[in-house]
């Protein structure tokens, strides 16, 4: 049985009070052992590895306690690890009032890694992800998959530290004419540089949300290798007040605080 600091079921209740009533997603990893990742959330998160097979989170994600009394899990990319969830209609926000996603996280090497997505590129069932590029950037990308690369994606000015943790979240304000696309880190906006193809809108697709990949669970792709905390969703455009209110309550809860 978790044992929580005194301030952590409120601390919660404030995260959740921010993300709003339209479809909040959080998965507070209050687990340590097992195969069963349960959030606040329609749908919860199974730890996956090669071939889509379940494990036990004490066996290959080395849960690391955080002071709050929930956890940080280790993913790595050899072993296919990765938290697969389901789809549901909870998790498309096309012509909704927008969305917010993030986490924290702390990246041990960056090669083109997913944090969180609904994004399968072989199945041609793409609608976001939340990513590390290449060049170490934070990503995020929203697709339109009813034509190929009818995607809107912004890309931070500033690389993400490896070893160190950091809070990252993306926002969308939900008009897609005119689309209002922001990157967070540390509770900050940051500069981006936005791309848009032939972009109408998200259309909802059938790929499960992947926490630490992209793509079905049995192929994952973006494998995140690093730790990842406090994942969220919800629909809402988060305001920067929220965004820096969320780092604020967070912060102490992952220890830096």
């Amino acid at each position: 049985m978790t044992v929580y600091n005194r301030n952590t079921e409120g601390d919660l209740n404030d995260i959740l009070t921010i993300l709003g009533t339209t479809t909040p997603h959080l998965f507070p990893f209050w687990e340590k052992t097992g195969q069963l990742v349960t959030g606040i959330s329609v749908i919860d998160l199974v730890p996956r590895e090669t071939a889509g097979a379940a494990e036990d989170l004490e066996h290959d994600y080395a849960p690391l306690e955080l002071p709050c009394g929930l956890y940080s899990y280790h993913l790595h990319p050899t072993g296919d690890h990765h938290l697969a969830g389901s789809d549901h209609a909870d998790l498309s926000f096309a012509g909704t009032g927008g969305m917010s996603l993030g986490a924290w996280i702390r990246p041990t090497t960056i090669t083109s890694n997913a944090i969180i997505a609904k994004y399968d590129v072989a199945g041609a069932d793409r609608e976001y992800r939340l990513w590390l590029d290449a060049a170490t950037k934070l990503d995020f990308e929203m697709y339109d998959d009813t034509a190929n690369a009818s995607s809107i994606t912004i890309s931070a000015a500033t690389a993400i530290t490896k070893g160190a943790l950091q809070f990252v979240v993306a926002t969308y304000d939900g008009v897609a004419a005119t689309p209002g696309v922001v990157l967070y880190v540390n509770g900050a906006a940051v500069t981006g540089t936005t791309t848009t193809g032939a972009w109408t809108d998200m259309i909802p697709g059938a790929t499960p949300l992947t926490v630490g990949s992209a793509g079905v669970t049995a192929t994952p792709t973006f494998e995140f290798h690093g730790r990842i905390a406090l994942p969220f969703l919800c629909g809402k455009a988060l305001t920067a007040a929220e965004v820096a209110s969320l780092y604020k309550i967070t912060l102490p809860m992952v220890g830096l605080a």
